[in-house]
């Protein structure tokens, strides 16, 4: 009898969001755990116009909401229990893990709508990997998580969008820090923890 192989090698689904199986096992990776590093996002009012911004009207998606003004670097999403309930442990192995005073953003990039019927762009700008925030991604992943974005990158979201308004959103932030080419560094200054949302 020939055995299985299962998916061809290479194969890896973009989406954890598509994937049945975590459906059908009564997985809502909406409610997943959270840890987050907070920090002071810059104020771009006069950058991108009301009518750019995007809000989801689904109130199970209410962090998609225009302009963002309380910022965070993710420092790892999925755990399978609130981190405010498990706050032990999350500080345990995050003891003697120092998150430093700035997270430095070194460019701007788009994290598309994983919902069909959310046509929107999450403009983020992507932080530098530091030795800092790879050691706190890795001390969390011993914690029980579902690994829903399998590379770690992290970033702060600066604004949801929408989708036909993408580019001229990157125009106006890049313009607006007088950049010169990919790069666009923004200093985020940290403000603390975040256990995420409570139960």
């Amino acid at each position: 009898a020939e055995r299985s192989r299962g998916p061809a090698l290479g194969w890896l689904p973009v989406n954890a969001y598509e994937i049945q199986a975590l459906k059908d096992m009564g997985i809502d990776l909406s409610r997943l755990g959270c840890v987050m590093l907070d920090v002071q996002v810059p104020d771009l009012t006069a950058v991108i116009p009301p009518e750019w911004r995007y809000s989801s009207a689904n109130p199970a998606r209410g962090w998609v909401n225009g302009l963002q003004t309380d910022g965070h670097v993710t420092l790892l999403y999925g755990l399978l229990s609130n981190a405010n309930a498990i706050r032990p442990a999350v500080d345990e192995v995050l003891q003697g893990w120092e998150p430093g005073k700035t997270i430095e953003g070194d460019q701007i990039t788009v994290f598309p709508s994983p919902w069909e019927d959310e046509p929107y762009s999450c403009i983020v700008s992507e932080g530098v990997l530091t030795r800092a925030l790879r050691d706190a991604h890795a001390r969390l992943s011993l914690l029980p998580h579902i690994d829903t974005h399998p590379t770690y990158r992290p970033h702060v979201t600066l604004a949801y969008v929408y989708r036909d308004r993408t580019e001229d959103a990157i125009y106006a932030i890049r313009r607006h820090y007088r950049a010169r080419d990919v790069l666009v560094p923004i200093t985020f200054d940290v403000v603390g923890l975040n256990y995420g949302r409570p139960e």
